[in-house]
C-alpha cells in the first residue's frame, strides 16, 4: 500500500514538473525562440494550439445581422483623425491605427468599447468594418487570445498573446504560421518572415 501511494506521489510529482515546464516554454518564447529545439517549439506551439482550439473555429451565421449595428463607424472622420494624430483612446473607445509601410495615412483602424474589452472592431479608412475579433481571456492582463472573423462571419486568423512584445499566430484550422516577437515575426525555423509597422 505504501509502494502504491509512492508511486502515485511520485508520478503527480513528475505530471506538476511537466506543467510547469510547459508554462515556462510560454513565458520563455521572448526571449530565445531562435534558440530553442526544434522539439521545445513543437511543445510550445502544440500547447498553446490546444489553449485556442478545444473547441474549432467555425464560420459564424448571421454575423451580419449580429452587428448591424456596428457595419458603419457613424463617427469615422472623429475617430479616423484621432487614430491618424496618435490618440489610444477617445471618449468610450480604445484605439489603434493600421499604416502601409513608408506611409503617413492609415488605411485601418480599431476601435474597443472601454464597457466590453471581449470585441474590437476593424474599419477602413471610410469607417466601413472589416473585421471583428473575438477576445477571450483575462484582457488586458496576458495571457488572452483573439480570433478574428470577417463581416462575412468566416474566420481569418487566432492570436495568443504572451505579453504586448510576444504573440503566436495561427490560421482557423490550427496551423502555425508564426510568433510575433516585437517587429518580427518568425518562423518554425527562426526566420523573419514578416515586418510589421503596427508594434
Amino acid at each position: 500500500m505504501i509502494k502504491k501511494i509512492f508511486l502515485l506521489t511520485a508520478i503527480m510529482m513528475q505530471m506538476a514538473v511537466f506543467a510547469n515546464y510547459n508554462d515556462v516554454y510560454i513565458a520563455d518564447i521572448q526571449y530565445d525562440w531562435i534558440n530553442k529545439s526544434e522539439v521545445e517549439k513543437e511543445a510550445i506551439i502544440s500547447e498553446v494550439r490546444d489553449i485556442i482550439f478545444e473547441e474549432p473555429v467555425e464560420k459564424q451565421k448571421d454575423f451580419k445581422k449580429q452587428f448591424k449595428d456596428m457595419l458603419k463607424d457613424k463617427d469615422h472622420l472623429d475617430h479616423y483623425f484621432a487614430a491618424s494624430a496618435g490618440y489610444k483612446e477617445l471618449g468610450d473607445y480604445n484605439i489603434s491605427a493600421f499604416y502601409y509601410k513608408k506611409m503617413k495615412n492609415i488605411y485601418m483602424y480599431a476601435l474597443q468599447n472601454k464597457k466590453d474589452v471581449t470585441k474590437a472592431y476593424y474599419y477602413d479608412a471610410l469607417g466601413n468594418l472589416k473585421y471583428v475579433d473575438f477576445i477571450t481571456g483575462e484582457y488586458p492582463d496576458f495571457p488572452y487570445y483573439a480570433i478574428q472573423y470577417r463581416i462575412s462571419g468566416k474566420p481569418v486568423s487566432a492570436v495568443y498573446y504572451v505579453s504586448k512584445d510576444c504573440q503566436y499566430l495561427f490560421k482557423p484550422d490550427g496551423t502555425f504560421e508564426g510568433v510575433w516577437y516585437k517587429h518580427n515575426l518568425y518562423n518554425k525555423e527562426s526566420e523573419i518572415i514578416l515586418t510589421r509597422t503596427t508594434y
